[in-house]
């Protein structure tokens, strides 16, 4: 029987090492030596000798219990989650910065770099953040030692990262949703874990931001009628005076909102979402000045140097006090600015009282007319007016120019006047100091004396 020689057994029990340096394959005791020197490092002599050498460089081996893991998170700070997700769960629009970052491991073991160790990575909730692989591939730890393969990636249902030649790995957690709080980056390795919390703040402003307001309205301030949608009647009440939102006559206000950024994150206000929500039936809120489409809520983003684009603050006909509230992240504008509105006349009824349409010349004051005004609903509210008369000159003559009509539930403000001067004449209503609309009432007439 022919002899098997020395050499022939060993290179046959022998596994193959592969050289990540060279790119192939080398056999042999001497192979397996030099392979374990330059990917282990000296002080793994005794591992490339007599420990699965394959295993660090073709697919690393178990950081062991000696080995150490820095974390290194590359944005000093906290990230920002999302608040708008679209039908597929997922971020949708313009989102806020940091909402992402790179994270960077450096394993040692025994205090040399653990070239080819591997570790495992998860996060604490599932939910709260998202791994991934590193966003600048360029930078330290981001690529292996051929500069070929990311040294982090999901194996086997497990997210692992690699040590490269310098004992460098690095991935990326991102926030995917609309998650806050406190999540950990855990890092595990021969029964040993290394968290690392990460701040993941709601969407919007953070606690330092400050300055933050809504402009173009203020606390107190009043929203005048503006008389425009004012009808006039000397008959009974209709049934119906229309819709409190009359299409082209909505009162509105041009408004925004701006914050100022912390001095130390100056950039976070960008895309940075604000809420605006009227808390009152009566008010609403419009892209449009028309405010032909309102909403109560409206979410706004503010831009690089912390102001929102321009909307409308709409009030209803029927006014009253309508506060509106405005949060973004960790700040609230608490309380809103409340506004009062007054509400908007649309019916001024002037009528000639029971049995004053005639009367007789005389030098005493007598009841002669009635003045209401009433709001979309149909209630009396008072209205500052203006009083003229219309007709033969001084045929009546009025006890008073000016009148303030009466509150639903008071008496109706009749007017009196003398009738001076036969002839006919008219009452004529204007709201304060304005020449429109003008209200007539029926004529009346004074009569000579009969003797």
């Amino acid at each position: 029987m022919a002899q098997t020689s020395l050499g022939h057994r060993i290179h046959r029990d022998l596994y193959a090492v592969t050289d990540t340096h060279g790119g192939r394959p080398r056999s042999g005791v001497w192979a397996g030596l030099l392979g374990g020197l330059r990917q282990c490092g000296a002080r793994q002599w005794a591992w490339a000798f007599g420990i699965a050498s394959s295993a660090c460089v073709a697919n690393g081996h178990p950081l062991g219990g000696d080995g150490n893991v820095e974390v290194q998170l590359v944005v000093d700070g906290p990230l920002f989650a999302t608040d708008l997700l679209d039908d597929d769960g997922l971020p949708s629009g313009p989102r806020q910065t940091p909402n992402r970052t790179d994270v960077v491991l450096r394993m040692t073991e025994d205090t040399e770099v653990a070239h080819g160790a591997y570790v495992r990575v998860h996060v604490e909730p599932p939910e709260a953040l998202t791994l991934g692989q590193a966003l600048d591939l360029t930078a330290e730890g981001a690529l292996d030692e051929n500069d070929a393969e990311p040294t982090c990636s999901l194996l086997d249902g497990a997210f692992q990262c690699r040590a490269n030649s310098e004992g460098a790995a690095r991935f990326s957690i991102s926030s995917p949703a609309d998650w806050s709080g406190e999540a950990r980056v855990v890092v595990s390795f021969a029964a040993i874990t290394v968290p690392t919390t990460v701040e993941v703040l709601p969407a919007g402003l953070p606690e330092a931001a400050t300055n933050f307001e809504l402009i173009g309205i203020s606390d107190g301030e009043e929203i005048r009628p503006t008389f425009l949608a004012l009808g006039c009647t000397v008959d009974a009440l209709p049934e119906d005076l229309g819709d409190k939102w009359p299409v082209g006559r909505i009162r509105a206000r041009e408004v925004f909102v701006r914050a100022t950024p912390p001095a130390a994150a100056p950039t976070v206000v960008e895309h940075a979402p604000v809420v605006i929500e009227s808390l009152s039936g009566e008010g609403a809120l419009s892209l449009d000045e028309s405010c032909e489409q309102r909403t109560t809520r409206l979410r706004v983003l503010l831009d690089e140097q912390g102001e929102s684009p321009r909307f409308f603050a709409c009030f209803s006909d029927v006014g009253g006090d309508v506060r509106f509230g405005i949060q973004s992240g960790q700040k609230v504008v608490d309380p809103g600015p409340q506004i009062t509105v007054s509400a908007e006349p649309r019916l001024l009824r002037v009528r000639v009282l029971d049995g004053k349409s005639m009367l007789p010349q005389s030098d005493f004051l007598s009841d002669v007319f009635e003045v209401s005004a009433f709001d979309v609903r149909l209630l009396a509210l008072p209205v500052d007016v203006d009083l003229a008369l219309q007709g033969t000159e001084q045929a009546l003559v009025l006890e008073t120019n000016s009148a303030t009509t009466a509150l639903q539930g008071a008496l109706p403000v009749t007017l009196a006047a003398v009738p001076q001067l036969p002839g006919t004449t008219k009452l004529v209503v204007t709201p304060r100091l304005l020449a429109e609309p003008a209200c007539e009432s029926p004529s009346v007439t004074v009569l000579e004396p009969k003797f």
